[in-house]
């Protein structure tokens, strides 16, 4: 057939658009947790049983990068099994692992297959012998046919897992923390408990709550920000159970002196020397003597320092703790003040995000506390020897320590270098008095 020049081709068909692929996990935890391909996951199993004789250990692995989340799409049973490879991972081949999975029946014979349904009524067991509800035999199996026609798609007599993030919003790490460790505290409370625990997050069961959990770690456990975010939620059921501990009246002024005034008095008192003069001055602006603030300030600290309701009493003496820093004494008061805003037990935390500019450099600050900490062990006036090498008063520390404190607290990278540099000047300064102005900047 001749080919006219005049006569337009035939357009091109578009291509088939492939659907969005979904984020892979496994089908069980170790390869949940994996990199490789299925393929490669079982022929090094193979492999490792060939050498040892027996069945070999299945080592965890650590995904090398964070993948986005994908949102679920569902999956037709009856469906070829060709319409899943975008499920699969990329190294995934599905003639070949068919092949190796018929080299395996032939090689094994009446040996259990892994990773897949049960058949004839035998039920998968883990590498120890232990029987699993379902195909996962690793502890994060099913309970109910609703789990396995939702979360699983077959393909060469094997179960694959789709992400399972419950109705739990992927982005909000601090939220995934604070109902993971209600669930692990639920627990300890009895199964009817943890039942209603589980109900409570959205979750059927206990293995559905492994199953969401896997999915987190699979898509985020690369991301410092995940981790950091466990200190955060910890730190806010701290707060929440000391704010619960706290009984009508414990709060109340004593002698006219509430906590605030008492606190942002003493902090002024000591900067000023705490001499008699100087109290009889801080005291005129409130109409108070110093018997009134004598009486007042033993209530105040007996309150603090009551074990009969210790979260009570820790409640009290965090709040003093927030109002001495709001009262702005000293050289970095400023800084204080600022820092202030996030540490009261009914504030949001802010670790990382402390408001207000940094007083000193971290390295300064890990300092200055590992030296008054070698001083108190080698039975020195620390208060005075801060006075000394460092010009600084307690006051002035304690401003200091309002802003890096909470930043060290939610930051686990920030406690990585302080470990070094505690190290670092605690050498330095057990070996005699440093220069304080030691090449580091103020």
């Amino acid at each position: 057939m001749k080919h006219d020049p005049k006569k337009k081709p035939p357009p091109a068909r578009p291509a088939p658009k492939k659907p969005e692929p979904e984020v892979f996990i496994g089908h069980d935890s170790m390869t949940m947790m994996g990199d490789e391909s299925f393929a490669d996951f079982e022929r090094r199993m193979d492999e490792a049983k060939a050498d040892a004789g027996a069945t070999a250990a299945i080592p965890a692995h650590v995904p090398k990068k964070a993948a986005p989340r994908v949102e679920d799409e569902p999956v037709d049973d009856e469906a070829p099994a060709d319409e899943h490879d975008d499920l699969l991972p990329d190294e995934y081949d599905g003639d070949e692992d068919a092949a190796e999975d018929e080299e395996d029946e032939e090689d094994e014979g009446d040996a259990q297959p892994r990773g897949q349904h049960a058949a004839d009524g035998v039920r998968p067991t883990d590498r120890e012998g232990v029987e699993w509800d379902y195909v996962t035999h690793e502890g994060v199996g099913f309970n109910d046919d609703d789990d396995e026609d939702a979360m699983t798609f077959e393909r060469n007599g094997k179960t694959y897992f789709k992400p399972d993030w419950g109705d739990w919003e992927s982005g909000n790490f601090v939220a995934y923390w604070t109902k993971h460790f209600d669930l692990e505290q639920s627990q300890e409370d009895g199964e009817d408990t943890f039942q209603a625990t589980l109900e409570k997050h959205g979750l059927r069961n206990r293995n559905h709550w492994k199953r969401v959990t896997q999915t987190f770690l699979r898509h985020y456990a690369k991301d410092p920000e995940f981790t950091n975010a466990a200190l955060v939620a910890r730190q806010e059921g701290s707060r929440a159970r000391l704010r619960d501990a706290l009984e009508p009246g414990m709060l109340d002024p004593v002698e006219g002196v509430s906590l605030q005034v008492w606190a942002t008095i003493n902090a002024k008192l000591i900067s000023a020397g705490g001499d008699a003069a100087a109290l009889k001055k801080l005291l005129a602006p409130h109409r108070l003597d110093e018997a009134k603030w004598a009486r007042a300030s033993e209530t105040w600290n007996a309150r603090m320092s009551d074990q009969s309701n210790p979260d009570a009493a820790m409640a009290i003496a965090t709040a003093y703790g927030k109002a001495f820093a709001a009262g702005g004494a000293g050289a970095y008061g400023a800084s204080a003040q600022a820092a202030s805003a996030s540490m009261g037990v009914n504030d949001k935390v802010a670790g990382k995000k402390v408001k207000g500019a940094a007083p000193v450099t971290f390295e300064r600050w890990v300092e200055i506390q590992t030296a008054q900490g070698v001083w108190a062990q080698q039975g020195k006036d620390v208060n005075a020897m801060l006075k000394k090498v460092f010009g600084l008063t307690a006051v002035d520390w304690s401003n200091m320590s309002a802003h890096w404190s909470q930043k060290l607290s939610t930051d686990f990278q920030l406690a990585g270098q302080y470990g070094a540099l505690s190290a670092k000047y605690t050498a330095q300064y057990s070996a005699g008095e440093a220069d304080p102005d030691d090449d580091l900047e103020v």
